[in-house]
């Protein structure tokens, strides 16, 4: 399975961009930190998020490797957000309410 560094380098070969430094100053990183994060070292989850908003990736498969790269391209966005909602519904308060605190905390550290 590939690495997440070797994902961030797909993406960024995907996306055309073979100098960093405009990339870097778009993140508010030095350019150092991307080609650290090629190399798997440590990406906090707002420079992930960061990351896939830029480039236009899915987190998933940044993160985790899982689908691909375009996966959270979707036809039917409606559809999409009905079925979020949905499992949401199903969740357990508890659990809810972890995931509404952890969406909150992503919205807050991006904006």
């Amino acid at each position: 399975m590939e690495s997440r560094g070797e994902r961030l380098r797909q993406a960024l070969e995907a996306r055309g961009i073979r100098k960093q430094l405009a990339l870097a100053a778009e993140l508010g990183v030095d350019e150092s930190a991307i080609s650290r994060w090629q190399r798997n070292a440590g990406l906090s989850l707002m420079h992930a998020a960061r990351l896939c908003e830029v480039l236009d990736i899915s987190l998933d498969w940044l993160i985790l490797g899982r689908g691909d790269m375009q996966l959270h391209h979707r036809s039917d966005t409606n559809g999409s957000a009905g079925q979020v909602a949905d499992r949401r519904s199903s969740l357990p308060p508890s659990i809810a309410n972890a995931v509404r605190q952890l969406t909150e905390a992503i919205l807050a550290e991006l904006s």
